[in-house]
């Protein structure tokens, strides 16, 4: 709804967005108010609030899939009385989720304004199944890991102690995949068009993103003893296990890149049900563009919509049945004179 005047308030309010375009008494009671008095504003906002949605919706999905991942991580090493240390949680939770779940919503909004409208449902079969299936990838990647620092030669198991000491080899292994993890879903989650930009367009989060994944690189290769020691990681002597572990760590983002993009995200995939009077697929693409065909029979046909007589014009004889009634007049007149 779009108004200016003080008679417009009501509407302004009751609207799903009102904008007022003028700074006067519609401004009071409109959420958003434009500075030129057009209405040139509306696919702006339009745009505006489709990102927003959009955004909302993946910063949820983030969170959830970080607290699952993170939940993942710990029950798996409490199966042999491990966990993470406190500065290995300090970093996930300070150094990794608050950076990038701050500069995740920093994206703009998408320059054209696409036809269809985005979800509105969180609480549908696409969100839960993304978070499922993202849940389930991370799962088998980090047992994978889990099982595989198991079988090297130089893997020393944990030796369950009361002083929370948890310095071992597959705290170390678990520890550096997972990282590797939480940037991915910061990726995957954070969507592109036809919503919002690129992430390349935001620079600050790509920023932190190459920030983050460097870190995680470093300490996987460079064993900086202050920093092995502040977050008491165990050495891992093996380089082909450091390359293994990069390797497992760019094919888990691949796949769960296209878990989302290829059938999450996929329109052909649906579990509504058919209507009962289905139509073929010509028919319903000539739906889809039946407004066109409108638009050009208009379009055509510059008389139409024709005008209809109000009543009064109806009862109102035709203007050249007036004239002759006046032109007898007239010679009756002159004749009775005569």
């Amino acid at each position: 709804m779009c108004g200016d005047g003080a008679n417009d308030v009501g509407a302004l309010k009751a609207a799903h967005a009102g904008i007022s375009l003028s700074t006067a008494d519609a401004s009071i009671a409109s959420p958003f108010t434009s500075r030129t008095p057009t209405i040139e504003c509306v696919p702006t906002i339009i745009r505006e609030g489709r990102a927003a949605l959009v955004t909302s919706f993946g910063v949820v999905k983030y969170m959830v899939a970080y607290s699952l991942t993170q939940f993942l991580t710990v029950i798996m090493l409490y199966t042999i009385g491990n966990n993470l240390t406190d500065y290995e949680f300090l970093f996930i939770d300070l150094g990794l989720i608050t950076l990038l779940v701050l500069l995740f919503s920093r994206t703009e909004s998408y320059p054209y304004l696409d036809p269809k409208p985005p979800r509105t449902k969180l609480i549908s079969w696409r969100p839960l199944f993304s978070l499922i299936g993202h849940l389930s990838i991370c799962a088998g990647f980090q047992a994978f890991t889990f099982e595989f620092v198991k079988r090297q030669p130089w893997y020393e198991p944990f030796e369950f102690n009361t002083d929370k000491i948890y310095v071992s080899h597959i705290n170390t292994a678990i520890f550096l995949q997972s990282t590797f993890q939480y940037i991915w879903e910061s990726i995957v989650f954070s969507r592109g068009a036809p919503y919002r930009r690129s992430i390349f367009s935001n620079w600050l989060f790509l920023l932190s993103i190459v920030l983050t994944f460097g870190f995680s690189l470093l300490l996987l290769f460079v064993p900086v003893k202050p920093l092995y020691n502040f977050f008491e990681l165990r050495f891992i002597p093996d380089i082909k296990f450091k390359l293994i572990i990069l390797a497992m760590a760019m094919l888990n983002f691949v796949v769960m890149f296209v878990f989302e993009e290829y059938v999450i995200e996929n329109d052909n995939i649906s579990f509504k049900r058919a209507p009962l009077s289905s139509t073929s697929r010509n028919e319903r693409s000539r739906i889809g563009t039946h407004h066109l065909h409108i638009e050009n029979i208009l379009r055509l046909t510059p008389d139409w919509p024709p005008i209809l007589a109000t009543p009064s014009e109806e009862e109102k004889p035709p203007e050249h049945v007036l004239v002759n009634e006046n032109k007898r007049n007239n010679q009756t007149t002159t004749n009775e004179f005569f």
